[in-house]
């Protein structure tokens, strides 16, 4: 009768922890405050209304029209040109990290200002442009 105890004891130890884990990992927000540590390792308070929640942590640098990008410099330069005669505007080209030139028009703070130029850029043609910044696309 001994050699089964141990094995009793195991089976109740299972039970309870996979019935206990799930408390404690829900316990965050049940009080309707969760705190979270930002990227400067300060901890932030907020309210929620659900377990999770998406709060923006970092604020997005300024903001430019992508209409292209090309791994070949003579391409993105022609591509740059063509653009520039038929938008009527200023078309920057920028080498990334990544070496990528990328074809940009415009920088911005406000979303609505690349909206507007966004709708024109499409209107123009160019229906696969975007908003993007330093980091990546923001809006297609």
């Amino acid at each position: 009768m001994g050699v089964f105890m141990p094995k009793k004891i195991l089976f109740t130890f299972l039970i309870i922890s996979f019935l206990g884990l799930p408390l404690i990992f829900f316990a965050c927000c049940a009080d309707e405050q969760c705190s979270e540590e930002d990227t400067y390792g300060k901890t932030v308070l907020h309210k929620t209304d659900t377990v999770f929640k998406k709060i923006p942590k970092l604020t997005r640098g300024p903001m430019s029209v992508q209409i292209g990008a090309f791994a070949n410099e003579i391409y993105a330069e022609k591509f740059t040109n063509y653009a520039r005669t038929k938008l009527n505007t200023t078309v920057n080209m920028k080498l990334s990290k990544e070496g990528i030139y990328r074809i940009t028009i415009g920088e911005y703070n406000e979303i609505n200002a690349a909206r507007e130029i966004l709708k024109f850029v499409k209107s123009s043609g160019y229906n696969d442009a975007f908003i993007r910044d330093e980091y990546g696309e923001i809006e297609r």
